[in-house]
């Protein structure tokens, strides 16, 4: 049996056994982690030598019109492959989403060394921390110095040798692909949300669009206007070694037989054999390291990561991902994505969906390798030997045929994908967030009562009289996300609320919630109405005088959460500082002075809470200053905002309790959230509420095993 078969047949079982057991089959992830980086072991070494002993042998002084003409052409098709790459995109719907807090968005940003990126000028540390441009560089130039020096014979002889050690190992891995591929869809069909599935088909249909529209219309009409030779010439000699390419899902294994139809080609349309057979044998294996246009434009899944996040790239994104991109494509793409992952600062584990996808998308991507290899080969040698003619009215007609084409298809595309896809569920994942355990329900009551009641005097021992009453009087603020606010269900929850819950356990009681607004603190407090507020609120020295202040508990980071169309502008204080006329919202005063400081000219408006801001904003602000953590929940439920952490200015404000003036009782509650620390229950709360864990857990996974046979709970 085949091996293209063996990889159907596990992809295939991987598909039906993660389906059958859904998340009991988990633990293929490892595995497939593992086959990844079998994959990965040789792809940069094997890139290296290939393109040092290439050059290296190759003599520039007999070959420099071909060498020359050959890179003309391939600046060419990797233009075509640029202009793909900003305008595939286009084809993905408007997507609204956003994310819960997470922890990256306010770790410092190293500026891009674009040095350090393109520069080897360490070329081990460049090969080290798998930095693939510089990589690719250094060994370009590393093969030119070859090529002008006498004595390498042997040293050339040795990297062929190194070259077919690293095939040797390249091959014992892809024994073992059926293997692989099987666990990693395994893991994905039976961990992977259907929604992510259904997301997941929007790369694999854009890339399909792209290899059609390149492999088969623009291409061939580049071949056609510049040589005569015609579409159905040119499949006509090609067709059987492309399917070879498809079935096998490698140029390597028939590039002798790609060579053979290219020489046919040339011979049959302008009779010259010699001349142009061995330019044809020097060209095509000279090109074949170099990036071709299948694996080039497969990065697009880098943006689709983006577009999948909710952050699609901006101009000045897309300049750095397309800077990477021409040096990433010498490589084979699972180098290559990872690097762009991180350097676009998206997540790592999307990785995995590559991969799934990649059993698919790499045979069409090395169908459309080997036309850009055809491409570049018959183009520069007829160009080296003088028989380059344009024909004008083939490509104007061409051209206008092609635009018309291209953008119906990405018209229509981005139209059946916002059929397909719908729209964000976050929101829905959001409302419907509980508390992490069962606990005892707590009732919400009203503080009108105890506001009008004007008896009642502070204790004097606040947890004597807390266990006396049975109950643990809370105050919150409505609609602090993620720390205080009702469900679908009009149940109180967030963070502090669990907390509270955890804290009446503690204290062997019930907790009784009561909405205060920032004026009726001090007061409540005073009188020991109630004994605590709970609703992530910043420490202040306003009202030290009238409460006491728990040790901090958690920092927030101050934030400026401003329309998506606008966040590139409010990325940085340079940024902020290049603007004028800035009309910032806030709603707390020590965030207020802080960001004074930093923008003096800006103007700071006062408002009670983020909705105005967000539904009508009458003021027209530009930006609300708010906190990361917190601000990161309210972009769940207006998903075309973008929480933005001024870099490297950030400002962090502690979040404290403030609670009765009661000696015992702070000590008690210090010694509580200590506790609470230590035992890692402010880090799961943490994990659950602000950074969302709770909202992506409403139901398991389905699977055969449970929900039809019902073998299993």
């Amino acid at each position: 049996m085949s091996l293209s078969k063996k990889i159907i047949i596990g992809l295939l079982l991987g598909v039906a056994v993660g389906l059958f057991f859904g998340e009991y089959v988990s633990f293929f992830q490892v595995i497939g982690d593992g086959f990844v980086g079998l994959l990965q072991m040789t792809v940069l070494p094997y890139i290296m030598v290939s393109i040092i002993a290439n050059l290296g042998r190759m003599s520039l002084t007999e070959g420099k019109a071909l060498v020359i003409n050959g890179l003309k052409i391939l600046f060419l098709l990797l233009a075509i492959g640029v202009v793909t790459l900003v305008l595939l995109p286009l084809a993905l719907p408007s997507w609204s989403a956003s994310s819960f807090f997470k922890p990256s968005i306010i770790a410092v940003e190293q500026p891009l060394n674009f040095l350090e990126l393109y520069i080897p000028s360490n070329p081990f540390g460049s090969m080290a921390k798998n930095i693939v441009p510089a990589v690719v560089l250094f060994s370009i130039f590393l093969g030119i110095g070859l090529s002008k020096i006498d004595q390498k014979k042997n040293l050339l002889h040795s990297m062929d040798v190194i070259a077919d050690a690293l095939n040797q190992i390249n091959k014992m891995v892809i024994k073992i692909t059926p293997y692989g591929v099987f666990a990693i869809a395994a893991y994905n069909a039976g961990t992977m949300s259907f929604d992510e599935i259904q997301r997941l088909h929007a790369y694999i249909i854009i890339y399909t669009i792209a290899v059609l529209l390149l492999g088969f219309y623009w291409l061939p009409l580049l071949i056609s206007v510049t040589t005569g030779i015609k579409p159905k010439e040119l499949f006509g000699a090609t067709k059987s070694t492309l399917l070879t390419i498809f079935a096998t899902g490698k140029i390597i294994v028939v590039l002798p037989q790609l060579i053979s139809n290219v020489k046919k080609l040339m011979r049959y349309k302008d009779g010259r054999d010699d001349e142009t057979s061995a330019k044809a044998d020097i060209m095509m294996p000279l090109a074949y390291p170099f990036p071709n246009l299948g694996t080039f434009v497969i990065f697009v899944f880098v943006p689709f990561v983006g577009w999948y996040m909710g952050n699609s790239f901006n101009a000045l994104e897309n300049i750095t991902f397309v800077g990477a991109t021409l040096f990433s494509s010498f490589v084979a793409p699972v180098t290559g994505i990872p690097f762009l992952l991180d350097l676009m600062k998206l997540p790592q584990e999307m990785f995995q969906l590559f991969i799934i996808s990649s059993v698919y998308t790499d045979r069409i991507r090395v169908v459309l390798g080997a036309i850009h290899l055809v491409a570049l080969t018959i183009i520069a040698v007829k160009m080296t030997v003088g028989s380059i003619h344009i024909l004008w009215p083939r490509l104007i007609r061409g051209v206008l045929v092609g635009i018309v084409l291209t953008s119906f298809a990405l018209i229509g595309t981005r139209v059946y994908l916002a059929y397909a896809l719908g729209e964000s569920e976050q929101y829905e994942s959001f409302i419907v967030m509980n508390l992490s355990k069962e606990f005892k329900t707590g009732q919400i009551k009203d503080v009108s009562v105890l506001i009008s009641d004007t008896t009642q005097r502070k204790s004097y021992n606040q947890i004597r009289t807390i266990k006396n009453r049975g109950v643990l009087r809370v105050g919150y603020m409505a609609n602090h996300l993620p720390f205080a606010f009702k469900n679908d269900k009009a149940e109180m929850v967030g963070f502090d609320i669990e907390m509270a819950y955890n804290l009446a356990e503690e204290l062997g009681v019930k907790p009784e919630f009561y909405a205060v607004t920032p004026n009726q603190i001090k007061t409540l407090l005073f009188r020991g109405q109630i004994d605590i507020v709970m609703s992530g609120l910043v420490s202040t020295t306003q009202g030290l005088e009238s409460y006491n202040l728990s040790n901090s508990y958690l920092d927030q980071t101050a934030s400026l959460i401003v329309p998506d169309y606008n966040r590139a502008k409010f990325k940085s204080k340079s940024a902020l500082l290049a603007q004028k006329d800035l009309k910032i919202g806030y709603t707390n005063n020590y965030f207020k002075d802080k960001i004074k400081k930093l923008l003096p000219n800006a103007e700071l408006v006062k408002v009670s809470s983020p909705r105005p801001f967000f539904k009508k904003n009458k003021e027209k602000m530009d930006a609300l200053l708010y906190s990361a953590e917190a601000g990161s929940a309210w972009t769940i439920i207006y998903p075309s905002y973008n929480v933005n952490v001024l870099q490297p200015d950030m400002i962090k404000i502690p979040t404290t309790y403030p609670l009765v003036k009661d000696d015992t009782w702070l000590l008690y509650v210090n010694t509580w959230l200590e506790l609470k620390e230590k035992d890692g229950t402010i880090k799961q709360l943490f994990e659950h509420w602000i950074e969302g864990g709770g909202a992506h857990i409403v139901e398991p996974r389905w699977s055969v095993i449970k929900d039809v046979l019902h073998w299993v709970d």
